[in-house]
């Protein structure tokens, strides 16, 4: 790791630097410690208060002048600076409250007590007005601008509540160090600080870009070794070597690459015509604008809906795979344009072929992402007839509307 880009004439500011930070951290401990004995005093002092004590709520939006109407049941959890029991009061403007720890930052001590009569009923208004009186004439002659003195704190010293494992000690240490350091009569010492300050966030910035960065990394590689382990079952792989299949697997660049090259493999386009093939590869390509919608699709008659069916069956085998290895990349066939290929490339006028789900521009770019399979499937076939059928489908969809796009 690279040593602090901060330097001072008077001695080692990376030395100097250290201790400010170590000095910070613990004060911020400290603090935070307080915080939370003080929170848990005030939830403490609240179960211990009495109906018909009078209280004074420091601050917030119930701030002011409350009687106690209903301490904290006995049978309520313990109070804790996370989730005090409640507390019910009738406030000075004769509302009845209830309140918590949250509303008591620091603990809480009764300023007087007032007797409030058994047939009192917080629902009467009147009820609630006598007693508001009684409290403000037994307050007559306190001075309310003085807040009661709380009680006393047990523990003290480097050891007490406020220090917890002698963090004071180790403050008062650390202050010492800084006081006494060469660095600290620096008269540029503030404008140090500042830089080291930047550089050490720029560091850790640096770090967390490193740490996100090999993670993402490490989620590559395993991936990476996942999709190995598919290509080999699926015997595209041996080993290291790639097969005569994983070659042809290489040529193909779509979405569901790997189904194009089993359904070659498998001779499952064979026999097809080119009206025919062009309805089944759509289904590899073309996705729905509603693929929740449950209405079944439109198929053309023939051979296609059988093949359409083996290649479903072809996906659930490799879906299985995939899901063996925790992969899931390829997404099922969309057999909701394979009637308007097929009518389309049977010469089908554009407006027979299209629908209200289906615009122009869709049915042109459907098609175009269709010829673009078509021509990777002529290329992997090879030698195969189901070459020449796929360059026949080519041309049948290539006229029209979606070749005068093609040519602009």
């Amino acid at each position: 790791m690279e040593q602090l880009e901060v330097s001072c004439d008077l001695g080692d500011f990376a030395g100097y630097q250290a201790i400010r930070r170590e000095l910070s951290q613990r004060e911020a401990e400290q603090a935070r410690r307080r915080s939370a004995a003080r929170q848990a005093e005030a939830a403490v002092s609240l179960g211990q208060l009495r109906r018909g004590d009078i209280v004074q709520v420091p601050a917030g939006r119930r701030a002011g002048i409350a009687l106690v109407l209903e301490p904290p049941s006995a049978s309520a959890s313990p109070a804790t600076a996370a989730g005090p029991p409640g507390l019910l009061v009738l406030t000075a403007g004769r509302q009845v409250k209830r309140l918590t720890a949250a509303d008591f930052p620091a603990p809480v001590t009764p300023i007087d007590r007032v007797r409030i009569p058994s047939w009192f009923s917080a629902r009467s208004a009147k009820h609630r007005r006598d007693l508001a009186s009684t409290v403000r004439n037994k307050l007559a002659g306190h001075d309310l601008a003085r807040p009661p003195r709380p009680a006393a704190r047990r523990g003290g010293g480097s050891g007490g509540a406020d220090d917890p494992g002698g963090n004071r000690a180790d403050i008062e240490r650390l202050r010492r160090q800084l006081r006494q350091h060469p660095c600290h009569g620096c008269p540029d010492r503030e404008e140090h600080a500042r830089q080291a300050e930047r550089y050490q966030r720029l560091e850790r910035e640096a770090q967390d870009t490193e740490r996100r960065v090999a993670g993402r990394t490490h989620v590559i590689a395993r991936t990476f070794d996942r999709v190995c382990a598919v290509l080999d079952q699926l015997g595209y792989t041996d080993g290291d070597a790639v097969t005569a299949e994983g070659r042809r697997l290489a040529g193909l660049y779509a979405e569901l690459d790997l189904l194009v090259a089993e359904c070659l493999r498998r001779g499952l386009w064979d026999g097809l015509d080119p009206a025919e093939l062009a309805a089944c590869v759509s289904a590899l390509t073309f996705e729905s604008r509603r693929p929740d919608d449950l209405t079944a699709p439109r198929l053309p008659h023939g051979p296609v809906r059988e093949v359409l069916a083996s290649m479903a069956g072809v996906w659930g085998e490799l879906d299985d795979v995939e899901k063996e290895h925790r992969l899931s990349f390829l997404r099922e066939p969309d057999l909701g344009f394979a009637w308007a290929a097929h009518a389309w490339a049977r010469g089908r006028a554009l407006e027979q072929v299209l629908s209200p789900d289906l615009t122009p521009g869709d049915f042109v770019r459907a098609v175009k992402q269709l010829i673009d399979l078509l021509d990777q499937v002529a290329g992997a076939a090879g030698t195969a007839p189901v070459a020449g059928t796929a360059r026949r489908a080519i041309g049948a969809l290539r006229r029209g509307v979606v070749a005068y796009s093609s040519v602009g």
